[in-house]
Order: C-alpha cells, then structure tokens, then sequence
C-alpha cells in the first residue's frame, strides 16, 4: 500500500504546475530576455566588435514579491546578441545597483527577514551571473540603506560607490545606460 501511495503522490507532484521561477540558467535569461525579432535589420550589430555594456540598475521591485525589471535589460542584451551571432565571449555586461534595488541582492533569508517575502531576483540574478554578467553594488547605498554586506548574494561585489564603478568601468571602455 504505501508503494501504491508514494506512486500516486509522485504523478500528482509531476502533473502540477511549475512556477515561472522555477526557470533557471539560459531557459530564464531567454524567457525574461525575450524580444521582437527583426528580419533582415539593415544596421546589424557588428559580429567583429567586442560589446561592453553596463546598466545602472537604480529602482526596486514595485512590490516586495516582484522582479526587479531593470535585470532584465541584460538578459535582453543576451538573447539580442545571440540573435545577432555575436560570439558571448565578445559580449561583456555589467549591472551596478544602487538606490531602492540595493535590497533585492540580498540573501532570500535575509530579504525575507526584511520584507516578509522571497526574494524574486535572485534566480535571473543567479543565471546572469551564471552567463558572464558582473553584478556590482553601490558600497554608499549599502551604508545609506542599512543593508548588511554579508547577507549580500556571494556573487555580488561592492564599489566604493556607484560613481565609482561607472568610471571604472567606462575606463576600461564599458558604455553605460539607464
């Protein structure tokens, strides 16, 4: 009998539905990346250049449970290039965070602590970082927000502030957009 049991709880457990979070790695990065395609474009992205591209990432999620939507520029920028047949060797991204989206690079435990809900970035944070993507935080907005460098995702590194890592990075010939 509990055989028979465990079966029938396995069946039930596959014939649920899987949440969208459940999408990790390249499967989420294309499904938050997800864009119009565009036949035959007459200025195509060149396949010779090397694109260095950060994001200022300032704005939280507008709900504690939601995404913050300025990660998905990146995964956007991906699944452009890969449409293009850009080389992701030749594709360097960063995202440097700031402001009220400082608090979703927190750990889930610890953004729960704070907010009473999972934190929603960290799987399409996760498969960024996963994808080449350096995910840089404002050292002035961890101090200004109260949020603690050790329940940061261990991924995540710090700047001294967000000026400084634009400079930085638009040093070593990074473009940098809102």
């Amino acid at each position: 009998m509990p055989r028979v049991l465990g079966r029938f709880a396995l069946l039930a457990a596959l014939a649920l539905p899987v949440p969208a979070a459940a999408q990790t790695g390249e499967a989420l990065i294309r499904k938050l990346g997800a864009n119009t395609p565009i036949p035959n474009p007459t200025f195509p992205a060149s396949k010779e250049l090397t694109y260095k591209v950060a994001w200022d990432v300032t704005e939280g999620p507008e709900k504690p449970e939601d995404l913050v939507p300025g990660f998905g520029r990146p995964a956007n920028f991906l699944v452009m290039t890969d449409a293009e047949g850009i080389d992701r060797k030749k594709v360097q991204l960063a995202i440097i965070v700031h402001g009220t989206a400082t608090r979703s690079l927190l750990t889930n435990a610890a953004y729960r602590e704070q907010t009473g809900q999972d934190n929603a970035s960290i799987a399409l944070l996760e498969a960024l970082h996963g994808a080449g993507v350096q995910i840089i935080v404002c050292g002035q907005a961890l101090v200004n927000r109260k949020v603690p460098r050790e329940q940061l995702l261990p991924f995540v590194t710090v700047a001294t502030s967000a000026t400084m890592a634009r400079a930085t990075l638009a040093a070593q010939g990074y473009a940098t957009f809102q």
